[in-house]
């Protein structure tokens, strides 16, 4: 019997590892960038909408999901803005993408979102990347729509899964509230300096192209840091006085821990055995052990 359950376990090893490498690249930030950036008359992003730019672009390169894509990026939270506005959510995403030649589908008001990720597991929308407007800008999340988001939490962990990037910005639940749904011991400091803010290694290889000056106050300030269990992140940048301003990763990057096929939750987040574990290795061999019976049935 363990030798049939063994090559079983086998295969849903081999599936999960595949389902890690498929997985999309992540970039979540305690920033407000939106608010704290413009585009030239030129039609060039500046200080922290060349951040989005910047940062929208190394996502979609990372995106595996597959499929024919009906946008390249979701704006949720966001209505559209053609003026590119100044201190608008939804015109920073929209210049992003203008200078990228993207295409933005804006989601904007709960019932809107809640409707999209209906849509979303219908598969009549396929977007390359999904894109949270944050807080601390005009034309960003409120608290019905951060609520709404958290609805779907796990939603939005499967599109990552799948191969979709995922970009957000902002603060406290209305930005992360579904981030602490997926990672209950992830909590947001309320705190951070972006003076003197850097990449850390990881950063710099996950997202090629961006430079300190984009994630510090030469881009915009920031208001919050990560702490806690990340999951499968990793932290990207450093604020100045050295916490997690920005997290996530690029390509095969996976957010919630301790699930089959995603990174082992830190010592002391589990249960230990895992009863995860336990109940599945007890119903693959029951599984197993019916298949004999039946096999010896008809022999």
């Amino acid at each position: 019997m363990f030798g049939h359950l063994k090559r079983f376990l086998g295969g849903c090893v081999l599936t999960s590892a595949a389902g890690v490498s498929m997985a999309g690249p992540v970039i979540l930030g305690g920033d407000d960038l939106t608010d704290h950036g413009s585009r030239s008359a030129g039609g060039a992003n500046l200080a922290g909408w060349l951040y989005i730019e910047k940062a929208v672009s190394n996502v979609l390169s990372g995106v595996t999901r597959t499929g024919l894509f009906t946008t390249d990026i979701v704006a949720l939270g966001s209505a559209a803005d053609p003026t590119f506005s100044v201190s608008n959510a939804g015109g920073a995403i929209g210049s992003a993408a203008n200078v990228l030649g993207k295409s933005v589908l804006y989601v904007d008001g709960a019932a809107a979102i809640n409707q999209f990720f209906t849509n979303l597991a219908l598969g009549t929308v396929n977007p390359g990347m999904l894109w949270f407007a944050g807080t601390g800008a005009n034309n960003d999340l409120d608290a019905a729509e951060g609520t709404a988001l958290t609805a779907n939490a796990a939603a939005i962990n499967a599109f990552g899964a799948s191969g979709g990037g995922i970009m957000a910005h902002g603060s406290g639940s209305v930005a992360y509230g579904w981030l602490s749904a997926l990672l209950p011991g992830l909590t947001d400091s309320g705190s951070c300096n972006s003076s003197g803010a850097t990449l850390t290694p990881a950063g710099q290889l996950a997202f090629p192209g961006l430079s300190n000056n984009d994630v510090n106050a030469f881009a915009g300030p920031c208001h919050s840091s990560f702490v806690g269990n990340f999951g499968g992140l990793t932290t990207l940048a450093l604020d100045g006085g050295g916490l997690s301003y920005i997290i996530g990763g690029g390509a095969g990057t996976i957010i919630q821990c301790g699930q089959p096929g995603q990174p082992e939750c830190p010592t002391g987040e589990l249960p230990e055995p895992s009863g995860l574990l336990l109940t599945t290795l007890a119903g693959l061999a029951l599984v197993v052990q019916q298949r004999r019976r039946r096999s010896s049935l008809t022999d």
